[in-house]
């Protein structure tokens, strides 16, 4: 059997200065590590056991979290199947609207089923996540979907996107009843290099959201929604892409989205039906030397109308 020790260490901060109806400024500054064993006892088939570590500056915890990573991989050429701890890498490539990206820090753990695919002209990520036990006292909750792309040609990339959330279980009713939340996406991406410009892309999104996982939000809100998102960018050096990102959205709630797409406020009680949200920004992703790679970004947001107080 062939056996290999992996170690993976990232150091993160990131921060969001919003103050708005949808959204809070947070901070999220901390440290993660993992570490676990590769068993190989086939070509096909491998076996990772481990721990993951992960601590918040400032935090008089050791260590604030601490899971097992445990799982059984089947994998070919081109087909990955994952049961147990799964590779939730940048959200499974859902747009914001969907999974907001903070995500990333808080939930890089997941655990359930998953199967990818990587093949020539298609590639697929399909999951369920399991994040809570069905109990006398809580419902069951997972998340399940996929984000699935035909290449058609080189510069033409057709992509789909589902993501849905469970509050239920058979076993026990908690005293609260089933909900769900779902959201679909589907996308047209055209990409190709530009003179003397670089690598510029245009995507195109239309959104649907049906349900609500709060049983008691009241009855005159909408339970379906839509909404448009424009995300346009253009990479002058490798590694490096400027951005910008136009969103018109409807009655959209995506309840483990980002807030500023939807129309659910921080109250309770805040709903906002027709939503507008600008974004733009510059990002680095590459690789440094020995094994280090670097992910940063800068942002700049409007939220509907709001006036900004994050930055005087």
């Amino acid at each position: 059997q062939q056996v290999t020790w992996k170690n993976l260490v990232t150091i993160y901060a990131d921060n969001t200065e919003f103050f708005n109806p949808f959204r809070e400024g947070e901070t999220i500054l901390g440290g993660q590590f993992r570490s676990f064993v590769v068993v190989k006892p086939a070509d096909k088939y491998a076996i990772h056991a481990g721990v993951f570590g992960d601590v918040r500056w400032g935090s008089e915890e050791f260590l604030d979290e601490v899971k097992p990573i445990i799982s059984f991989r089947y994998r070919t050429g081109s087909s990955t199947g994952i049961l147990g701890t799964l590779e939730p890498g940048r959200r499974h490539g859902f747009l914001d609207a969907l999974a907001v990206s903070t995500q990333e820090l808080t939930r890089p753990i997941e655990y359930g089923l998953q199967w990818m695919e990587r093949r020539r002209v298609w590639d697929l990520d399909a999951f369920i996540n399991w994040q809570a036990l069905n109990t006398r006292e809580q419902r069951e909750v997972f998340d399940y979907g996929g984000v699935a792309r035909i290449r058609l040609v080189r510069q033409l990339t057709v992509e789909g996107q589902l993501h849905g959330l469970h509050h239920g279980g058979q076993l026990f009713s908690a005293d609260v009843p089933v909900t769900n939340n779902k959201g679909m996406a589907i996308g047209v991406i055209v990409a190709d290099t530009l003179p003397r410009l670089g690598r510029g892309s245009l995507a195109v999104y239309r959104l649907k959201s049906t349900g609500n996982i709060d049983p008691e939000a009241p009855e005159e809100w909408p339970r379906s929604g839509t909404g448009t998102l424009v995300r346009a960018g253009l990479e002058p050096a490798r590694g490096v892409e400027v951005f910008g990102i136009l969103w018109r959205g409807r009655d959209f709630i995506a309840q483990e989205g980002d807030p500023n797409y939807g129309s659910i406020g921080l109250n309770p009680d805040f709903f906002r039906s027709r939503r507008k949200y600008l974004e733009v920004g510059v990002l680095r992703r590459g690789h440094l030397d020995g094994g280090v790679e670097l992910d940063a970004e800068l942002r700049f947001h409007r939220i509907d109308d709001e006036p900004s107080i994050a930055i005087r």
